[in-house]
């Protein structure tokens, strides 16, 4: 035995070795450049690395395509006056895209500006004048702009641009929320991913119709396990798309970023039980496809301005009715600025036009916050005030605006002082080889609505007559951030040449795609749409002229989360928590149909008597509305703006309690979830009558609780379905799902 043990040692020692000798060998007689690591290869947002030329003698082509759409979709681009559009209408690239990682985080919308909608139709680049960027000087030679791809040249004639986009998430001919009117009224947002409020689940049978409310039930749509895709908002490419090149492969036109593949509509499986939207045909969306890809043809600019602003207290989309569907959200843009500096290498400067929140009080102020805290972390350069930002308390506000390092800028707004001081009121930044000028000022009606003894202001063009000769002779390239209407930003740009380009916090939720330039002067002028959606991106490109490169980004799915975001998102969410409804200023008022109905009972007291719309309620979202919050990660269900819609009592479009209403799953656990009083009022009064009142008090209270279709499609569902939070909501599409009738007793 011990003699076997010692030859099993002997050969195991010779094995041993033998292998450590051949790894040594074949290590030593690998060829040099196997052993080099391959460069990772771009993700499929930007073209591959070898698609930007070093080096170039030709300077950039000047295209003038016949007759664009201004609202054609995010693609390849055109000039103007030195100034270069990069938008075409959407169309499948034929190349395949990575899929899309999980997000990591949602959160609710604060504030819409309903009047704001699609803007208007521009003058065609064509119109615009036709001059060179002459009073800049000329700046070091840079990667020169090459002549976009054959393909991607004359797509951009009338006749193959779509029809323009409906504001924001809207779609054309969708019911908008009466509650947000043209002053400005609070939207009400909703819960994000995974939110089953909105949609209810299939419906028990109907009872029999009341002559109360006499409608016949509508059928409910077939459902089908099948896989049935809904019309694609495109027609699909007759081509197969072709897959990324590698790192090595040299390509034979430049890539365009952000190319998409096609469905596959074969594998898509439709969820059940649920009404055939896009959202549940079980075909993943493509925003490609649908909002256009961005940055054909470009290379690699000397320095390039990413231009936001407007978000109106909108930290991210809703999520209710489809997150992947919906556009911005503080977690989209820092991938994107992720993408630009890291994995592609661009310099990048981060500007803001300010706005950061619409309305005030408590959460208004986390917001804010909340809001500075991650374009700090994203890296921005500069940020003015808006309006509604100077509404909260200037010593915060002053607090926020000396911080390290001061990114906030304003020439004509001082806190606790005098314009100048505090924000300063310019800022040189150094980037990509430039100096970037930038100063901005708060319009002149807005500073009629500032009440505050506390912020100074003078005149917007006194100010900027101050500062902006100074800034001409120390920088290549001078900005405005105009928080101010459109019309103001446009004279500002007239009355100063030296501007190099003019950002107007004043426009339509959905910015132009192409860009327009101030009237009677070369100046561009740029606007950042609303509630965080969009980005506008400048590239500058040197050589004996500046040239300048135009490119409107939708923030969409296409751009995945961020662990930053998502940890800001969470600490807002637990300082919401911490802070209370009371704390945030909250106060219970009385419910507009107390004094008929009384005080909200819970949907668990009209069981007993009307037990077959119970059943329907039961199998609905509606019963399940507050548990879409809470298993959210971070959690919503003590966000006011969230918890309005997904439980019983609060008024949905102004975020705030009634009395009796829902106050925490503790105290209240009957007023969990959407429910009953929702949408017929509270029930106080109608059940107490039944149970002891006189025939007459009976019928009354019964007609009070009444809604009758056409209210319901009128004001009731949209109050909370509107485009923020359900995008895809249609009133006959989802009806049947929670229709229900009571006979007369």
């Amino acid at each position: 035995m011990p003699l076997m043990c010692l030859l099993r040692s002997v050969a195991a020692g010779l094995l041993a070795l033998l292998l450590v000798t051949g790894a040594g060998c074949s290590k030593t007689t690998q060829k040099p450049e196997a052993a080099q690591p391959q460069a990772a290869a771009p993700p499929a947002f930007l073209p591959q690395a070898s698609t930007l030329p070093t080096s170039s003698a030709e300077p950039p082509k000047t295209l003038f395509p016949s007759s664009p759409s201004p609202h054609a979709g995010e693609g390849p681009g055109v000039k103007a006056a030195g100034f270069e559009s990069d938008s075409k209408p959407p169309a499948v690239a034929p190349q395949a895209a990575a899929p899309q990682p999980p997000r990591e985080m949602t959160a609710p919308p604060s504030f819409s500006r309903s009047k704001r909608a699609v803007a208007p139709e521009l003058p065609t680049l064509s119109q615009l004048p036709a001059a060179e960027f002459q009073h800049l000087p000329a700046a070091p030679p840079s990667d020169p702009l090459p002549k976009p791809a054959p393909e991607t040249i004359g797509r951009l004639d009338a006749s193959s641009a779509p029809e323009p986009s409906a504001a924001g998430n809207a779609r054309p001919g969708e019911m908008q929320n009466p509650l947000r009117g043209a002053e400005q009224a609070p939207v009400r947002p909703a819960p994000p991913v995974g939110s089953a409020a909105a949609e209810p689940a299939a419906p028990a049978e109907p009872s029999p119709a009341s002559p109360l409310a006499a409608p016949t039930p509508s059928p409910a749509p077939p459902l089908s396990s099948s896989a049935s895709a809904p019309p694609a908002p495109f027609p699909p490419s007759t081509t197969p798309p072709a897959p990324l090149p590698s790192p090595s492969a040299p390509p034979s036109a430049p890539q365009t970023i952000g190319a998409a593949a096609e469905p596959s509509p074969a594998t898509a499986q439709p969820l059940a039980g649920r009404p055939k939207t896009q959202k549940n045909s079980g075909i993943p969306f493509e925003p490609i496809k649908v909002n256009g890809p961005i940055f054909e043809g470009w290379t690699k600019p000397k320095l390039a301005l990413v231009i936001t602003g407007m978000e109106d207290g909108y930290l991210e989309p809703c999520g209710c009715s489809g997150y992947d569907r919906m556009k911005g959200g503080m977690a989209r843009r820092a991938s994107f600025f992720q993408k630009l500096r890291h994995d592609y290498g661009w310099p990048v400067v981060g500007l803001d036009v300010g706005g950061l929140i619409h309305g005030f009080g408590g959460q208004a102020s986390l917001k804010f916050q909340t809001l500075v805290e991650s374009k700090r972390k994203m890296g921005y350069e500069a940020i003015t005030f808006g309006a509604d930002d100077l509404r909260l308390p200037a010593g915060e506000l002053a607090a926020v605006a000396v911080n390290e390092p001061v990114i906030f800028v304003d020439a004509n707004v001082g806190l606790l002082g005098k314009p100048g001081e505090i924000p300063p009121a310019t800022r040189v930044i150094e980037a990509g080889g430039m100096k970037i000028g930038v100063t901005a000022i708060l319009g002149k009606s807005y500073l009629k609505e500032l009440h505050n003894d506390e912020i100074q202001t003078v005149d917007p063009d006194a100010a900027l007559a101050k500062v902006i000769p100074e800034l001409k002779q120390k920088t290549d390239y001078v900005v405005l951030l105009a928080h101010a209407t459109q019309k103001e930003a446009e004279a500002l740009g007239q009355k100063f040449p030296d501007l190099n380009v003019v950002v107007s916090s004043e426009g339509w939720e959905e910015p132009p795609a192409r860009p327009s330039t101030i009237p009677g002067t070369k100046i561009p002028l740029v606007t950042v749409g609303h509630k965080g959606m969009y980005a506008a991106v400048l590239g500058l490109y040197g050589g004996p002229r500046l040239t300048v490169r135009y490119q409107r980004v939708t923030l969409d799915s296409r751009f995945d989360g961020s662990r930053d975001m998502k940890l800001l998102m969470t600490a807002y969410q637990e300082q919401l928590k911490n802070t209370g409804f009371a704390g945030l200023g909250l106060r219970p008022t009385p419910s507009p149909q107390f004094a008929t109905n009384g005080r909200f009972v819970g949907p668990q007291k009209c069981e007993s008597c009307h037990e077959k719309s119970y059943e329907i309620w039961k199998k609905s979202g509606h019963a399940h509305a507050y548990n879409t919050l809470a298993k959210l990660d971070p959690p919503r269900n003590f966000d006011p703006e969230c918890v309005s819609c997904h439980i019983v009592g609060w008024n949905p479009g102004k975020f705030f309690p009634y009395e009796s209403g829902y106050q925490s799953q503790e105290k209240t656990p009957h007023l969990v979830n959407v429910g009953c009083e929702d949408c017929h009022g509270p029930g106080e009064k109608h059940v107490a009558a039944e149970l002891s009142g006189s025939e007459a008090l009976r019928q009354q209270l019964r007609k009070a609780m009444v809604l009758t279709k056409a209210d319901a499609k009128k004001t009731q569902c949209i109050s909370c379905h509107d485009s923020d939070n359900s995008i895809e909501f249609k009133f006959d599409l989802y009806w049947p799902f929670v229709e229900h009738y009571e006979k007369d007793q």
